[in-house]
């Protein structure tokens, strides 16, 4: 909690120099003595009535001057008193004395019997809380046969009417404006706001400056007590009085209520007190029956010293030297060196007490009440001259906090999770749309280019990181395994990419390419790695145990030897080529997603440029979505990635189908196809007659011919005639698994071209699969994982208080510029 007078923790606000996102409670006063509030409503009707009726009085008494002489003298000789006997008795030495019995004068009417009982009855809770010390006009105009001696006799000091109301209209304003912006003190022009409200920084010796205080404080005893405390010898910071009239109900002046009053005082005073000087300064605000209205200065003795330290001088420039505050010279010599040392033609310095006696304002108040009462005034019309200046800063500080107001809400508007979820796939179809001009050509666009050796060493560092991994249909275990099997046939990457530029002579392989080309580059890869499959050695090696293994008596009797061949088709060759479908597969999702570096820079080659009236307006404006929003960029990018991922898994299940078809029969894949007779625009063999046994006889000859053709070795799978319809005899192994060894060779060979043929048919087809259909509906499809959609909600609750705190903010400013309006004349 951050004390009145110190530096307060800054809060951004969007839109304003010196902003936060983050709400802070308002600082609280360091210590509070008496109510920070006006008088009770009750309370301050009651004063409005006593105000009148004195106003009354003393209209009736200026049609008698001799009275008003007479009251003038009297003034005059309570102000010549000297200080010494201000401070001389202390407020303890009224203990065991008689209370003084207070008579109600004329400018305080009779409180009823009841509505006393009633006010008495009011809990009071805190310090806050307590009472006035005194509560009644009665402190400067009662009169009693038993007054204590340490009292001096109250006069009645004609206060000047409508400038003594506007002075306490002022004071109460101030106090409330401070209140207000002390609360917003880190928005930009506050500070200097409450620097340009006028202060009166008392200079002088401390009898001097207690006479004033007292002064200040009322006409009574509990006044001379407070004084003391206030200006106190080892004061180690600034004290800053705000002294404010109270309420003026009838009340005692030595009783319980005003020792509770003098002792908060003492307490709120013991934090100011030390020997470690401190630049900040200590706020007090004090309420007392009688009290003048206006802001008060008290600097520590150490800063009236000939050598001042460094934050002596320091808190004197801030003090001194601020033109928005008054000095108040009390005494000649130093202190008026000092006044003069900062206000050089005494523009802004009041000469009181016997400073006013040698100085230059001969027709100055001296002591006592009266010189009060004058800086009171002066202390009104500095605020009446200055309160235009307020009003317009607090304008333009309205002005700037309600753009403020507006900017906030409309960011809370744009930061709903439902207006992020639709940003996000507004930006993730325009980002598909420029995918599509990617891919089909984007002259210009170098982010992303690598040449084929680059791109391999990447996808190995990657595919080793298990980055290349799709969901549970193609691990990233399988890609990197896949990845590993294909470079140790050649030593390493290096070895591979050699290998694709000096013997397959693949197009562009030096080339730093990116988009269509890198992916037509990709295809060509991809069929090559395909067709390099190979049956491995030890399971040629195992071949007769194998075949040991599978042959014997099956559900369905003996088994025979084309169920031993796919069954050995199905060991040698399924695992080896199912490792480069994963590599295909895995190739083609990693080449995928590395284009949204290329996307992202041809998009932003949109905003400048005649290409930018080229195309549609939203890339340009996309593009800066994604990179102001990281969620959004998220969002997009994740979507993205699913979409390549189901390309990619196609890819992959399409190619493992045709692998598996093939191999639990390799018969059927290596069958010669038949030749249908249903083409027309094929010649059709004239008939050799038209009767019914020529026909008859041509059937027959067609189906004999079919029938050998499928028995010959072109039809059988390329097992020998003799093994055909053979029942498997292990005896017969070793002479017969040659040809089948042959025939497994052939099979894995016409299997790989397959496979390679359809790698390369499969993956060119699934980017037109991609652009057209599956971008499309991934970003439709957003909605943000649980931790996205919790940081949405957090992030729009984190908007909603700083919209709150904006306005409160708001709201303070222009409650400040009414409380300053009502208290102008």
């Amino acid at each position: 909690m951050g004390k009145r007078g110190q530096i307060q923790p800054q809060v951004q606000i969007p839109g304003l120099p010196q902003a936060a996102l983050r709400s802070q409670l308002p600082p609280q006063p360091q210590q509070i003595a008496m109510p920070l509030k006006p008088p009770h409503p009750q309370q301050s009707a009651r004063a409005h009535q006593q105000d009148g009726l004195r106003a009354r009085l003393e209209s009736r008494e200026a049609v008698k001057p001799q009275q008003q002489q007479q009251q003038q003298q009297q003034v005059r000789a309570q102000s010549e008193q000297p200080a010494k006997r201000v401070k001389s008795e202390p407020f303890e030495e009224q203990e065991g004395k008689p209370k003084p019995q207070l008579v109600a004068t004329e400018t305080a009417p009779e409180l009823s019997g009841t509505k006393r009982q009633r006010q008495l009855q009011q809990p009071a809770t805190g310090l806050s809380n307590l009472p006035t010390p005194a509560r009644t006009a009665a402190a400067a105009a009662a009169t009693s046969s038993k007054r204590s001696p340490s009292a001096p006799a109250p006069t009645k000091v004609q206060r000047g009417g409508e400038v003594g109301g506007v002075g306490k209209k002022f004071a109460w304003a101030l106090s409330e404006v401070r209140d207000l912006l002390e609360a917003i003190v880190d928005v930009e022009g506050v500070s200097e706001l409450l620097d340009r409200f006028p202060e009166c920084v008392l200079i002088g010796g401390i009898a001097a400056r207690r006479e004033v205080v007292s002064a200040l404080l009322g006409d009574h005893g509990v006044a001379v007590a407070a004084a003391k405390q206030l200006v106190a010898p080892n004061l180690r910071q600034p004290l800053v009085l705000e002294l404010r009239a109270g309420s003026e109900d009838v009340g005692s002046l030595d009783g319980p209520d005003a020792q509770a009053w003098l002792q908060g005082v003492a307490q709120a005073m013991g934090q100011a007190l030390g020997q470690r000087l401190k630049l900040d300064p200590f706020r007090l605000r004090l309420s007392s029956a009688g009290s003048a209205s206006l802001d008060v200065v008290e600097l520590p003795d150490a800063c009236s010293q000939a050598q001042l330290t460094t934050k002596a001088d320091e808190i004197n420039t801030r003090h001194l030297g601020s033109p928005s505050n008054l000095l108040v010279c009390l005494e000649p010599g130093s202190p008026m060196d000092l006044c003069l040392h900062y206000d050089s033609q005494l523009c802004r310095t009041m000469l009181l007490g016997e400073a006013a006696v040698e100085g230059r304002t001969a027709s100055a108040p001296l002591h006592g009440r009266a010189a009060a009462i004058a800086l009171e005034q002066r202390f009104a019309s500095l605020c009446t001259e200055r309160a235009p200046q307020w009003l317009s800063a607090l304008e333009r500080l309205e002005t700037r906090l309600t753009r403020a107001q507006a900017e906030a809400r409309e960011v809370l508007q744009r930061e709903s999770s439902d207006e992020v979820l639709r940003r996000a796939r507004a930006v993730g179809t325009s980002f598909g749309r420029a995918l599509e001009k990617v891919i089909n050509g984007a002259p210009g666009c170098t982010a992303g280019a690598l040449t084929l050796e680059e791109e391999l060493t990447e996808y190995a560092t990657s595919a080793a990181k298990g980055m290349c991994g799709s969901g549970t249909v193609l691990s990233a275990q399988d890609a990197s395994s896949s990845a590993v099997d294909l470079f140790a046939n050649f030593g390493s990457v290096e070895g591979y990419a050699k290998y694709l530029k000096d013997e397959v002579h693949v197009p562009c392989a030096d080339m730093k390419l990116n988009g269509g080309a890198a992916w037509q580059r990709l295809l060509a890869e991809v069929e090559v790695a395909m067709r390099l499959a190979h049956p491995p050695a030890e399971e040629l090696s195992a071949l007769m145990l194998n075949a040991i293994r599978a042959g014997g008596t099956g559900v369905h009797g003996h088994v025979r030897w084309e169920d031993v061949a796919s069954k050995l088709m199905l060991g040698i060759a399924f695992e080896p080529l199912r490792r480069r479908i994963s590599y295909v597969a895995s190739r083609v999702i990693w080449v995928l997603k590395n284009q949204k570096a290329a996307v992202s820079e041809w998009m932003s080659q949109l905003s400048d440029g005649p290409t930018a009236r080229l195309y549609s307006p939203l890339f340009s404006e996309h593009l800066q979505m994604l990179r102001a929003y990281p969620l959004v960029r998220d969002l997009v990018f994740a979507a993205f990635d699913r979409a390549v991922s189901v390309v990619g898994e196609a890819v992959f299940k399409s190619l493992q189908g045709t692998l598996t078809a093939a191999c639990i029969n390799p018969a059927i894949m290596l069958r010669a196809g038949t030749e249908p007779s249903l083409d027309p625009r094929k010649p059709r063999a004239p008939p050799t007659g038209d009767s019914k046994s020529d026909r008859a006889a041509a059937a027959r000859a067609r189906v004999s011919a079919e029938m050998r053709r499928r028995n010959s070795d072109a039809g059988s799978g390329g097992l020998p005639v003799q093994l055909l319809d053979r029942v498997f005899e292990p005896k017969d192994g070793a002479q017969m698994l040659p040809f089948v060894e042959v025939k497994l060779r052939n099979a894995f060979s016409v299997l790989a071209g397959i496979l390679s043929n359809q790698a390369f048919a499969f993956s060119d087809t699934s980017l037109a699969t991609l652009i057209r259909r599956q971008i499309d509906e991934a970003m439709s499809q957003i909605e943000g994982t649980a931790e996205q959609k919790a940081v949405l909600s957090a992030r729009h609750q984190e908007l909603d208080s700083v919209v709150q705190q904006v306005e409160q903010r708001l709201g303070g400013v222009r409650r400040c510029t009414t409380v300053l309006r009502n208290a102008q004349p």
